[in-house]
């Protein structure tokens, strides 16, 4: 299969030479310094999905779109999961920047929740630009793995009313409704955008009703200046099922695996407020301010009825003292104690009255910050250094308590904790000739102050890190429209808040929380690679190879990662490796338009300070993932197309004891039809042949548990644009 993988992707690489003339438009990126910039001259080999490509491909979310993406992995189910270049799920919390216009959408508690992936209008984007392994420069702390820049829509300058109505249904009584209006008046530009999206998934108890608005006035002070505020807010109401051990997925994959109904309350909230000033300052200076205010509170409440383990628990005490009592030799007053403290149970156990259960979980993120940059364009080549500084403002709170209602307090954990981060850093391009020289450098100064709560205990945490990124780079234009590239960049990521305190066993069953001297882990990458058009069509490859140091990790009771126990700390591993390559292209023969698109990576983990995991791969991370697409023009009015996507089995933990997940083998197909210029209707089938795969594999007591995904599944729909 390895073989016939390579082959292919090396067959439909080559072919795309002798495609006939195709015209992608002139190809830009902005993610890589901040400002426009044509590819050729970009030292990366990013993957950009723009507006058509998503309404094409009747995607309804964020976390769909990556998924279509080579060298970026998805694990879809509650919080969808990003990984980019092999970081591994867990791993790529922290590792993986997601940006919406410029703004960081990572919470700071990197340890407990996922990126907020799928919290952006599907309709509202204008491009995604993924840019695999780079960034630190530019964007900081987090960007080992890469940076995802999701770019929104900006109209500007039409005075005519514009907008949208859509609405599509999919299996599981899937409904989604878009609509969005906008218009310009002198200098003025207003946008409004709105998305419903109710969906129950394919396994019981799987529903969410979400709601998603924006709105963005923009004012053009010049034909080279411009002042916009956008507020985004979306909300969301879910639930979702329990994991299945290997009987339930035989008996019924599409169970909820609850033992029993609880009352749950799950929400998600955020808003935004972004204020973005841009001008160029005469023939040589461009100038981009963006200051902006994001909060995020994703609290959970469940409660079950506990009546029946709560009786069994207090028969048991019941049956201890009964026993105690018969002992003759026992004091009259411990006697006396023990009998009222039994006939207190015997009372309780006698009650009518339900028990419940009640867990709340709350996370809180919000984001205050000022970001300023500046190109400045310096010779006649079109040599420039981009600078930049900002100040960031990140607040964290998590909650978690657990309590028999009305009887006791089991767990009360509460940690708020602060982190403010002071950057500065600089980016030049010196051209010459045919060459550009990149060099960059990066300084963030970050400090921690704030509490853990446990019960009554409480800690103080009080830290400040120094942290400095850097990056070399040349790129050759060989021609009009290639290019060819080699890089190094040396990326770091920053401990999260609450991975500073460790959970240490002071004696038998005694525990007390301790800040531990964690440091920051620092990855060196080094990177070759190509881009270019042959007859129009865009070529991209690149190999890459990349060492982390002082790798972060949650080690829990008996040395597992990642899996909760009684004691816990935070430790830096060693050294972990990853190296592979990404190939991509596209053809037109005709009526038919081919992509295709490959990556291969190769995890290990180098050095543990346990030596449980030395030599051992990454979990979550498949070595293999193929895309492969067509479309074909029926009529100038209708298109038909499908797609493919392979992506391999991955070991389900570090330690490799627990074998592989299943491989992920699925054939799409979807049809759109143009009525008029402004209408058009849509259909698709996913998972046509109905695979069996899974949207994540786990461990529980030994034994394999499982999330599974849908099998066949089908949606439709309309858009109309005026």
């Amino acid at each position: 299969m390895k073989k016939y993988l390579m082959g292919l992707s090396i067959l439909i690489f080559c072919a795309s030479a002798y495609g006939e003339v195709i015209d992608l438009g002139e190809k830009n990126i902005y993610s890589e310094t901040g400002f426009e910039k044509n590819l050729r001259n970009s030292t990366t080999s990013p993957f950009i999905i723009t507006s058509k490509d998503i309404e094409t491909k009747g995607y309804t979310s964020v976390s769909e779109v990556l998924d279509s993406v080579p060298g970026v992995n998805i694990q879809e189910g509650l919080h969808p999961a990003v990984d980019v270049r092999g970081q591994g799920y867990q791993k790529a919390k922290a590792t993986v920047q997601l940006l919406v216009d410029g703004v960081p959408a990572n919470m700071l508690d990197t340890s407990h929740m996922n990126v907020p992936i799928d919290v952006v209008n599907i309709n509202e984007i204008e491009r995604i630009e993924v840019i695999p392994g780079g960034g630190a420069v530019l964007y900081g702390s987090g960007t080992s793995g890469g940076v995802i820049n999701i770019i929104t829509k900006k109209y500007k300058g039409n005075n005519n009313v514009r907008g949208g109505v859509g609405y599509q249904v999919g299996s599981f009584a899937n409904n989604k409704f878009d609509v969005s209006a906008g218009t310009s008046v002198g200098n003025f530009d207003f946008d409004v955008n709105y998305s419903k999206n109710r969906k129950h998934g394919y396994r019981d108890y799987d529903f969410t009703n979400s709601d998603y608005f924006s709105g963005r006035i923009n004012y053009n002070i010049s034909k080279t200046s411009n002042i916009a505020f956008k507020y985004s807010g979306y909300r969301d109401k879910y639930t979702y099922p329990s994991f299945l051990t290997q009987k339930e997925l035989d008996d019924n994959r599409r169970q909820s695996g609850n033992d029993k109904e609880a009352k749950e309350n799950n929400r998600i909230k955020k808003d935004e407020f972004t204020l973005t000033y841009n001008t160029k300052i005469g023939d040589k200076n461009d100038l981009n301010i963006l200051g902006f205010y994001q909060k995020t509170d994703i609290p959970s409440e469940s409660i079950e009825d506990y009546t029946t383990e709560y009786k069994g628990m207090l028969a048991g005490q019941a049956a201890g003292l009964r026993a105690a009592l018969r002992n003759p030799m026992l004091p009259p007053r411990a006697r006396t104690a023990m009998t009222n403290k039994l006939n207190a149970l015997l009372t309780e156990l006698r009650s009518t009255n339900n028990v419940d259960f009640k867990t709340v979980s709350q996370f809180k993120d919000t984001k205050k910050a000022v970001k300023i940059k500046d190109k400045f364009t310096y010779d006649n080549a079109g040599s420039n250094v981009v600078v930049g500084l900002g100040y960031t403002d990140n607040d964290m709170v998590r909650v978690s308590k657990m309590e028999l209602v009305g009887k006791r307090v089991m767990a009360d954990t509460k940690l708020d904790l602060t982190k403010k981060t002071f950057e500065v850093f600089a980016l030049n391009t010196f051209k010459v000739n045919k060459f550009e020289l990149i060099q960059g450098l990066r300084f963030e100064n970050s400090k921690y102050d704030g509490t853990r709560r446990n019960n009554t205990d409480t800690l103080d945490i009080k830290k400040s890190k120094d942290n400095w990124a850097g990056s070399l780079a040349v790129n050759y234009l060989y021609s009009d429209t290639g290019n060819v590239y080699a890089k190094y960049e040396r990326a770091f990521t920053s401990p999260a808040p609450g991975q500073l305190v460790d959970k240490v066993e002071t004696a038998t069953n005694v525990y007390t929380y301790k800040v531990n001297n964690l440091k920051s882990e620092s990855t060196n990458l080094f990177e070759i690679g190509w881009n270019d058009y042959l007859f129009n069509s865009l070529l991209s490859a690149d190999i890459f190879y990349a060492e982390t140091k002082d790798e972060i990790a949650t080690i829990f009771d008996g040395g597992r990662p990642n899996a909760h126990g009684t004691a816990f700390k935070s430790t830096n591993l060693g050294k972990t490796r990853r190296y592979g390559f990404d190939l991509s292209a596209e053809q037109k023969f005709e009526k038919f338009t081919f992509r295709e698109a490959y990556s291969f990576i190769d995890t290990k983990i180098l050095k543990d300070n346990s030596k449980s995991f030395e030599g051992k791969h990454i979990a979550d991370v498949p070595k293999h993932k193929l895309v492969f697409s067509v479309d074909y023009d029926i009529t100038s009015k209708f298109t038909v197309g499908a797609d493919y996507e392979y992506r391999a089995a991955a070991f389900i933990d570090n330690a490799n004891k627990n074998g592989k997940d299943k491989a992920k083998s699925v054939f799409n197909l979807r049809a759109d039809y143009k009525l008029t210029n402004s209408l058009n209707i849509y259909a698709g089938i996913n998972n046509i042949f109905g695979a069996k795969y899974y949207n994540s594999v786990g461990v529980s007591s030994g034994e394999r548990i499982y999330d599974p995904a849908p099998r066949i599944n089908y949606y439709a729909g309309f858009k109309y644009k005026f």
